[in-house]
């Protein structure tokens, strides 16, 4: 559409005029291939460009994933002396939300500030969801209890942050929304009972989704695969998958993973076999949920298989993600010979996870020379890592390496820590329980 329009200003002789270049650049900019000719327009404007050129061509980079070329230009908009407007700072905070950049959006805060615009309900809105991304939720709670007049998005902003961070939190924020909920909010909800495995709370948004006809949305979707299968429900979680009409890569991703959680690795395999079949292209993502099923069902050939097939099949170079589940599988096997070998063979530094995971197989296997080299690899990351310390005592005692174990628990108090209390989500209150019910 853009080239026929450019064609038109051409002929008609308004091509230069600053009015109709910025719409031709918003135009081209709303195309993800028209982002040069944008650019070369806006450039052409040179001293003619108005807020409007500016706003346009940096919104253009932003909606395309060059959110760091659009907050450079935000920068020498700022430097040019052009007034901020509420629309260009809403964009620019978008921008830093989306490559986390919380030190630019502290920035920006503040300029919001100096120049009134931290009034304006939009950049307040974006302003929360700048620290939310960037986990600092306490000063979106603040930003958002300021405010005096909310809608809908400033809701579900909120709730969508805490849903990340704290969920029972957006649980309680939605008993006090003052809004309809619609569905982003509800996929926010069912996200947050996924995180505290509250299944009947789960049911009660998955009615109220089907009362309000939200079941066709794919996100809401992948939100009940997702939080039916953290709470063991996978009947539940398969019917779901089942019944949806449209599902992307995460909605398969998800179904297999619940599969893994819940020792379910046949099924696991079997439904991937039934991706490959609907066309979809697995990611590191699919790999990673699909190995992760194989190890807590004991599947380690087929774990081990998948695992060769994504690099020779599927020309897919594994993360550290990958191999960490990969060395977890062998290890968890017995087989930590194998599993040491291919940590030595990984194209990078393996981390704690990874060595983690041999030194929780050790001390399940009761190995005391891999748990040893396994804990000093960790040590040498994090010395004061405490779980490792008490994990490797464990593994002396077992072997019945009292010396070592004694010397372990005095480096323990060497260190001054206790081990964390173990914690569990239990459901929630009968009272609580009525009150998201009454609320549906």
């Amino acid at each position: 559409m853009a080239m026929p329009l450019k064609a038109v200003a051409v002929r008609r002789g308004v091509d230069r005029m600053p009015y109709v270049v910025n719409a031709l650049i918003d135009s081209y900019a709303s195309l993800a291939e028209g982002v040069v000719d944008a650019r070369r327009l806006f450039d052409a404007l040179g001293s003619g460009r108005t807020a409007a050129s500016w706003t346009s061509m940096i919104a253009g980079y932003a909606r395309w994933g060059q959110e760091r070329t659009g907050l450079r230009l935000f920068k020498t908009m700022l430097k040019d002396g052009v007034e901020l407007s509420t629309f260009a700072c809403s964009i620019a905070l978008h921008a830093c939300t989306l490559v986390i950049d919380l030190c630019l959006g502290q920035q920006l805060h503040l300029q919001c500030i100096k120049k009134a615009l931290d009034v304006n309900l939009a950049v307040v809105n974006s302003l929360i969801d700048m620290y939310c991304t960037c986990a600092r939720i306490l000063d979106a709670r603040s930003l958002f209890d300021g405010t005096p007049e909310r809608n809908l998005i400033t809701w579900n902003t909120m709730i969508a942050g805490y849903s990340q961070c704290d969920p029972l939190m957006a649980l309680q924020l939605l008993l006090e929304m003052n809004d309809e909920p619609n569905c982003f909010t509800l996929t926010s909800i069912t996200s947050a009972c996924a995180d505290l495995a509250a299944l009947r709370c789960g049911k009660q948004v998955h009615g109220a989704v089907l009362r309000r006809s939200y079941s066709d949305d794919l996100q809401m979707g992948n939100a009940l695969v997702d939080m039916y299968s953290k709470c063991g429900s996978i009947t539940n979680a398969k019917n779901v998958f089942d019944r949806m009409g449209c599902k992307d890569k995460f909605s398969w991703t998800s179904m297999i993973a619940g599969y893994g959680m819940n020792g379910y690795g046949n099924e696991a395999v079997q439904l991937f076999s039934s991706m490959i079949h609907a066309g979809v292209h697995p990611d590191h993502v699919v790999f990673l949920s699909l190995i992760s099923s194989c190890s807590h069902a004991g599947l380690v050939d087929e774990g081990w298989n998948f695992f060769r097939s994504m690099i020779n099949e599927y020309n897919l170079q594994p993360n550290k993600e990958v191999y960490g589940s990969v060395v977890n599988l062998l290890a968890r096997a017995g087989r930590l010979r194998e599993a040491l070998d291919l940590i030595d063979t990984m194209p990078f530094a393996p981390d704690e996870y990874v060595w983690g995971a041999l030194l929780g197989a050790s001390k399940m296997h009761n190995n005391v020379e891999m748990g040893r080299l396994a804990a000093r690899k960790i040590t040498e990351i994090n010395p004061d890592d405490v779980k490792n310390y008490i994990m490797l005592a464990s593994i002396y005692a077992a072997g019945s390496k009292w010396g070592e174990y004694a010397f372990t628990r005095r480096s323990l108090r060497g260190i001054g820590s206790r081990k964390e209390a173990g914690i569990s989500w239990i459901e929630l209150s009968q009272a609580k329980k009525a009150e998201y019910g009454a609320f549906y």
